[in-house]
């Protein structure tokens, strides 16, 4: 007679393609939205007032990153499995080979375009002299922003935000729960915004360039104190969805009639927080369709759409005028040709990622991060590390 062995439970295998994917995607998507709004038949800007607040988006990326980081990377480096220094080299490894690529195909288009004698449209924004402040990232120190690939400015801001990251959760893992969490994101939202004033008389959330530093860190620490409310607190499904609902309902409402900036991030917080604190999508669910994919592509989109709006703009849609006149009179058809620069950029970010940005991760990691990390405490735990 054999008795019967017992096998201990399998951790559960978490899936990406939660509300978070689709909301990475979407603020990305917005950005595009609001760079390629000038191009439109009319302009975007001239039709709603919500156009000319696409910097709330790389607000809601800005905020977005700090969060995404703390739920993916936070225990990890609290417990000391992950190094600070390996941590920083990793998040350097993942945003800046799609930089340097985006930078140098750029480049590469502007120098093409002047040898055939076609000056680019806006030629401030691709001064030469301006270059190696680009390549070096230096947007977070007061240089260089506005010139080139003009999102670019977000990663030398967060790559700075990256290197405190691991003290700075560890703070956050000291406040008591996660009304005191709430409490310091709020202080941070509307004292941020109290001083910015004050100080440099213009909003946080869309300072000038040369103060990038300035407006990121901020919403990026408030994205960790989202974070850290969501840890520290008991979230019902049912609670989780109204949080999230409730804050998209008062962006859109607040959007729609131009209101105060303030009341749409304190909802993209509400709509961070809910989303954050849903269950994980698990092997037995079922993910939110495209998600997944959606948050693969959003950083690709988000680093290549000026790339992709320079060709269309400049070079395939008056090919497209030239070939077919009505494109450029029949307004369907314009707003048609327009539609058809975000289908582009979408397709090229896609195309970016599975046959440049997924395969040079993948070398990258088998080169350089593949070993252990031997100056991390050991977590008896079974962790997978996600790739946010």
């Amino acid at each position: 007679m054999t008795t019967p062995t017992t096998v201990p439970p399998q951790p559960a295998t978490l899936l990406r393609g939660g509300a978070l994917d689709a909301l990475r995607f979407l603020a990305s998507m917005f950005v595009v939205l609001f760079h390629f709004g000038d191009e439109a038949p009319i302009p975007l800007q001239s039709l709603h007032s919500v156009w000319e607040r696409g910097y709330l988006a790389t607000d809601f990326f800005l905020m977005l990153s700090g969060f995404v980081l703390a739920r993916a990377y936070g225990a990890g480096v609290a417990s000391g499995r992950i190094a600070p220094v390996r941590f920083w080299l990793k998040r350097f490894a993942r945003s800046y080979p799609t930089h340097l690529i985006s930078l140098a195909v750029l480049a590469i288009l502007v120098l093409a375009a002047t040898l055939v004698g076609k000056a680019p449209a806006h030629p401030e924004r691709f001064d030469w002299s301006g270059l190696p402040a680009q390549i070096l990232l230096l947007h977070a120190f007061g240089i260089g922003g506005g010139q080139w690939n003009i999102p670019a400015w977000t990663l030398s801001a967060l790559l700075i935000c990256y290197a405190f990251f691991p003290w700075l959760w560890r703070a956050m893992m000291r406040l008591p729960g996660a009304m005191a969490a709430l409490a310091l994101g709020l202080v941070l939202l509307v004292g941020g915004q109290a001083l910015s004033l004050a100080l440099l008389h213009h909003s946080l959330f869309d300072l000038p360039f040369q103060w990038a530093m300035v407006r990121a860190a901020p919403l990026f620490l408030i994205g960790l104190t989202l974070a850290r409310a969501v840890e520290a607190g008991c979230w019902s499904p049912r609670t989780a969805r109204l949080v999230a609902l409730g804050g998209a309902a008062a962006l859109l409402a607040n959007v729609a009639v131009a209101g105060p900036d303030m009341i749409s991030l304190l909802a993209i917080c509400a709509l961070t927080l809910g989303c954050g604190a849903l269950p994980p999508i698990l092997a037995t669910t079922r993910p939110i369709p495209g998600a997944a994919w959606g948050a693969r592509v959003s950083f690709c989109l988000f680093m290549t759409h000026t790339i992709t709006g320079a060709v269309w703009f400049g070079a395939i849609q008056p090919v497209i005028e030239r070939i077919h006149p009505a494109v450029a009179t029949v307004a369907w058809q314009a707003w048609g040709v327009w539609l058809l620069a975000l289908v582009a950029a979408v397709v090229a970010a896609d195309l970016y990622n599975r046959l440049i940005d997924a395969p040079l991760q993948r070398a990258i990691r088998r080169r350089w991060f593949s070993a252990p990390d031997l100056s991390a405490r050991p977590d008896p735990r079974p962790a997978a590390e996600p790739s946010a």
